[in-house]
């Protein structure tokens, strides 16, 4: 199991080990809650808890994600909420980055593209570069990137959401699912679209 006091003292002082300017830090807008996809009045819920540095949960994000939202979110019949399971000081990173808008959409872009190119990121000799290169992408400016990933308030709500998590379901293992509260351990397209259908 995650052991939560662990993750609380590895992450709340992370920001005091990326230096930036003190305009960097400035304050800014960041997205607080669920990432959510699809209608609220969608028939069935999915919950996943994820983390940003977890290859498996990598690969949910980028290659059988976008199969779930067009056969399943775009049509009605899922509403798909996303949840950050922090675990590392990259995760965190990245996380944070991902957070640091009020356009849910531009979130949603950076998730995407951050689990898509996962592997570029995490095996590069400066993940930072490339993680910053990527939100520049997207319209998050180097200056925006050093303050998301000094901001305690965005920290702490990405730590507190993953102790939540640890606590409400019992998580010993990501990517984490559930459907319409049922927990769900096989997330191929094939085991989602199954378990979707049960509900319906």
């Amino acid at each position: 199991m995650f052991p939560k006091k662990l993750i609380f003292v590895a992450f709340v002082s992370l920001g005091l080990a990326l230096p930036v300017s003190g305009q960097d830090a400035a304050k800014g807008a960041f997205l607080k809650g669920d990432i959510v996809y699809g209608s609220a009045t969608a028939p069935v819920e999915i919950i996943e808890y994820g983390s940003m540095t977890c290859p498996h949960c990598g690969h949910f994000g980028g290659d059988i994600f976008p199969q779930v939202k067009k056969e399943l979110v775009d049509t009605g019949k899922v509403r798909f909420v996303f949840r950050n399971f922090v675990r590392d000081r990259y995760d965190i990173a990245v996380a944070s980055i991902s957070r640091c808008t009020s356009d849910v959409n531009v979130t949603k872009a950076l998730l995407h593209d951050y689990f898509s190119r996962q592997e570029d990121w995490m095996r590069a000799s400066n993940p930072y570069e490339v993680i910053a290169s990527i939100a520049e992408e997207h319209g998050v400016s180097r200056a925006e990137v050093g303050r998301c990933m000094s901001d305690q308030e965005v920290q702490t709500h990405l730590i507190e959401v993953t102790q939540d998590g640890i606590k409400t379901y019992q998580i010993e293992r990501i990517p984490f699912f559930l459907v319409n509260g049922k927990h769900l351990q096989n997330y191929s397209f094939e085991a989602i679209k199954a378990a979707v259908d049960a509900e319906g």
